[in-house]
């Protein structure tokens, strides 16, 4: 985008695109009292002793205890519930993504929203995801997982581009977590609460303290452990049911496929906060965490008469013919020896038995030939597992001169690796020996952040306030490494040529061509300049200028004014330019995975877009993409009745997608030769990223609340608040490379050009959401109910062009009671989807067994009861 031609409209228009965000005059702090907003130096603004009130973008404070008064245990879950615009799904048979979920805010990828932990850019994690509806496909965020709902003092949300503040990845917005800070005191929890259909128990055992240091420092603590069970949401699939009838007795039952959350173990962490006055000018701080967790799901089943390379062998169509022809893969184990084994030359029936006996019956008589039936007769579905570690340390030193400069420097380090195993599996080219466990390999993504920061008010006679300056200077860097999986996990065996599939069928394990690591850096340095030119009128302007070492520099700008007409109405706006740099993972990611396509399993490769093979199919180099946003809002105020409303419009450039899937044909094959980069094994199909896409997003959040009167005899004492919070956003694909994006593919029999990629952007998310919460606080005791509305929104069932339906709206209802029998004890029985609502049920459910919509925005799992006891002391 033309930065220029982009700046002197904005800046003309800033002044009237003005408007103010008023939030609720306090939240409530991790002990229940309040914190007034006024004291609390927010996201958004580097102007100190700013509330939500006083500045030009709209920011959401989330206080800690609203995360700790719910029933889920894992913060996205917790996040969705409090910011309507924040989408996460469980993510069954998801590849990596079902160990860290891809989040959506405002309809965008995780990796478009930048998160903090108390105002530091927080590390990406190591997992790109892969699946999961096509709307974080080949995205790469921060796994917020690991942040325990017990170690919040708040959240706060900026709901405006910020790139021009703090850089790539801010084109959403800004999430900042920030951390307890007590010195003293603490809290105790255990939770637990399972489904109404009496699986998914969940298991939290968490606790806070803070101890002093000295006189005016401070030592904060949080560490939780947690373990959710497997959920199951299936039916059994046709042909499994189909073999099952044939008289099968070796189909898994009672569903060869599970479809529901998976098996979370072993999962803690461990959260410090610190501070310490070196003297009354300067102090010291450090933060940081440590996390570990394993999460195991399952993949497709693998049917003994349909998965080929394993069971069977695909013949080539004859010229003209699109039929299939199936035959029976067979294995020689001597060829030497004289003796041939029919091999491809069996053709059964779709549901078929193939019993180990059955062998001589089939033609395979000479004891030198084998089927995969005689080990797998009921064919086998692989288990996924994700053991994630996580962590992270910031130590910095900020104070001020007598001259009124203060400065902040800093140094963050953060590492997030991801281990990955599989089971029930085999790497068929090594024969009936195959190991069924494999380890795969690993992931690592590791940056490292220096900041410097300083700000200085300058007066200026012509305003009513001295003119806020902020300047400062950032250094990044960012590893992403592939670490080869064991041998066996991606070697091609003996068996390969008689047409059987080399390595962990599901995901093949990183071939010793495929580690490596690789990393970049950059260096940025900013500009903010804030004051209040009138009493009633507000302005700032920010820039930013960063290079990397591997892109062209990039500047960003952003101009943002608050007008308050009088006290009860004000009017802010912003413009901005923004910006999101592709990771290094995506740029130099390779890997193999089982995706369902054309009705069948098919081995799909990833490869980087500078791969010889990509380049044949038309992979450039990727660039950042680019942004301009536009909001506008206002607020009124009547008395306890507070409503905002802010309209947000961003347009993208160059976003980032992952190309059509593409195959070589000999003669390309050929001209690739030893210059390419596929992973080792067989692949069937391969993609890379691109910059394929341009976007406009359009949405208005909408916040009202209201402090309601006594109401005899039940609510006659304590405080009754009422809060509605909603969300409206469109996203449609304004332009779009047709051939990398719309492939031609065959669906009912005729070749068409589909638009899937385009279709889960604009529609794979529901475009409006809201809740309403009523909550009731008195002395001794207090209770919530919320209700949740998910508007309606389309799925690909399996990432699958002819799998496409149309999930509609639904309700859900939360309510939770809480009791303090004596001081510092509080106990709490609630649920979530109190009423049970399930999302409209699958029209593909007997396909591949799953009865509901993986990605449904309101999850599948049903109602969740739960109970809480917490000590505070």
């Amino acid at each position: 985008m033309n930065l220029r031609s982009f700046v002197v409209p904005a800046a003309c228009g800033c002044a009237l695109a003005a408007g103010l965000f008023v939030a609720p005059a306090e939240i409530r702090a991790e002990d229940g009292d309040a914190i007034e907003i006024g004291d609390i130096y927010v996201v958004g603004t580097r102007r100190p002793v700013r509330s939500t009130a006083d500045t030009p973008a709209p920011i959401d404070l989330i206080g800690g205890e609203d995360f700790t008064d719910q029933g889920s245990t894992d913060l996205p879950d917790l996040m969705r519930t409090l910011v309507p615009s924040y989408n996460v799904s469980t993510q069954p048979i998801s590849d990596a993504a079902t160990f860290i979920r891809p989040a959506n805010l405002r309809g965008f990828g995780p990796d478009q929203t930048l998160v903090f932990v108390n105002g530091k850019r927080r590390h990406r994690a190591a997992v790109i995801s892969w699946l999961g509806n096509g709307l974080s496909e080949g995205a790469q965020g921060p796994d917020i997982g690991v942040i325990p709902a017990i170690a919040l003092k708040r959240v706060e949300v900026l709901r405006d581009t910020a790139s021009a503040q703090y850089g790539s990845d801010a084109i959403a917005g800004v999430m900042n977590f920030v951390l307890k800070d007590r010195p003293d005191g603490g809290v105790v929890e255990a939770q637990w609460g399972r489904t109404y259909e009496g699986d998914g128990a969940a298991y939290r055992l968490a606790g806070n303290v803070g101890v002093p240091l000295g006189e005016g420092g401070f030592a904060n603590l949080s560490a939780q452990w947690r373990e959710s069970e497997p959920t199951v949401r299936s039916v059994q699939r046709s042909d499994a049911a189909g073999l099952i009838a044939g008289g099968n007795t070796h189909v898994r039952q009672p569903y060869a496929q599970i479809w529901g959350q998976p098996d979370v173990s072993g999962d803690y962490t461990v959260f410090v906060n610190s501070g310490f006055e070196m003297n009354e000018s300067a102090e010291v701080y450090a933060f940081g965490n440590f996390a570990n967790r394993e999460t195991e799901g399952g993949f497709f089943f693998r049917h003994p008469n349909k998965r080929e390379g394993v069971f069977m062998f695909d013949i080539d169509p004859a010229p003209g013919s699109h039929a299939r022809d199936r035959r029976r893969l067979v294995g020689d184990l001597d060829p030497n020896d004289g003796r041939s084994c029919p091999n491809k030359v069996i053709k059964p029936a779709r549901n078929e038995y193939f019993s180990p006996e059955d062998v001589a019956a089939f033609g395979v008589s000479n004891p030198g030939c084998f089927v995969f039936n005689q080990r797998f007769p009921g064919g086998f579905t692989p288990q996924f597992k994700g053991e994630v570690s996580d962590h992270a340390a910031t130590a910095g030193l900020r104070g001020a001169f007598a001259s009124g400069l203060t400065w902040d420097a800093s140094y963050t380090m953060g590492q997030n690796k991801i281990d990955f195993s599989m089971r029930d599996t085999v790497n068929a080219t090594l024969g009936l020996q195959t190991p069924t466990q494999f380890e795969l390999g690993s992931y690592t993504q590791t940056e490292q952040t220096a900041n410097l920061d300083l700000t200085y008010e300058v007066d200026v006679a012509a305003f009513d306030s001295p003119l806020h300056t902020a300047v400062g200077a950032e250094w990044r860097r960012e590893q992403f490494e592939i670490t080869a999986g064991e041998p066996k996990s991606w070697q091609e065996g003996p068996f390969a040529r008689d047409g059987f599939v080399t390595g962990a069928n599901g995901f093949s394990g990183f071939s010793d061509n495929v580690a490596g690591s690789w990393s970049r850096s950059n260096v940025a340095g900013y500009v903010d300049l804030e004051a209040d030119v009138t009493e009633r009128l507000t302005v700032g302007t920010m820039g930013r200028v960063e290079h990397f070492d591997d892109f062209d520099t990039t500047a960003d700008a952003k101009f943002g004014a608050l007008y308050r007409v009088n006290d009860n109405l004000g009017l802010r706006g912003s413009a901005s330019t923004g910006f999101r740099a592709p990771t290094v993972g995506q740029q130099n990611v390779r890997n193999v995975t089982t995706a369902f396509s054309g009705g069948e399993l098919v081995q799909r490769g990833t490869i980087p877009p500078t791969c010889a093979e990509a380049r044949l199919k038309g992979g450039k180099p990727l660039q950042p993409e680019e942004s301009v946003t536009f909001t506008v809002g206002a607020v009124a105020e009547a008395g306890p009745f507070t409503v905002t409303a802010d309209y947000y419009r961003i347009d993208v450039e160059g976003r980032l997608a992952l190309s059509a899937n593409q195959d070589l044909t000999d003669a390309e094959t050929a001209m690739v030769g030893d210059g390419g980069c596929l992973p080792a094994g067989d692949i069937d199909e391969f993609r890379y990223f691109t910059n394929g896409l341009d976007t406009r997003t359009q949405g208005v959040d909408l916040v009202a609340s209201v402090d309601l009167p006594p109401v005899a005899p039940v609510l006659e004492a304590g405080d009754t608040e009422l809060v509605f919070v909603g969300n409206w956003t469109r996203t449609a694909v304004t332009k779009h490379d047709p051939e990398a994006l719309n492939p031609l593919v065959w669906i009912s029999g005729q070749q068409r050009r589909t638009g899937k990629r385009i279709v889960q952007l604009e529609d794979a998310l529901p475009k409006f959401r809201f809740n309403a919460t009523l909550r009731h606080e008195q002395e001794r005791w207090s209770a919530f109910a919320r209700v949740n509305y998910f508007g309606s929104y389309s799925e690909y069932h399996a990432d699958e062009d002819s799998l496409l339906f149309h999930p509609g709206s639904e309700i859900t209802l939360d309510v939770e009671g809480s009791y303090k029998p004596m001081p510092g004890v509080e106990l709490s029985l609630g649920a979530e989807n109190v009423l049970g609502n399930f999302p409209d049920e699958n029209p593909f459910a007997t396909e591949l067994g799953s009865k509901y919509p993986e990605s449904s925005p309101m999850g599948f799992a049903g109602g969740f009861y739960y109970a809480r006891a917490r000590y505070t002391f």
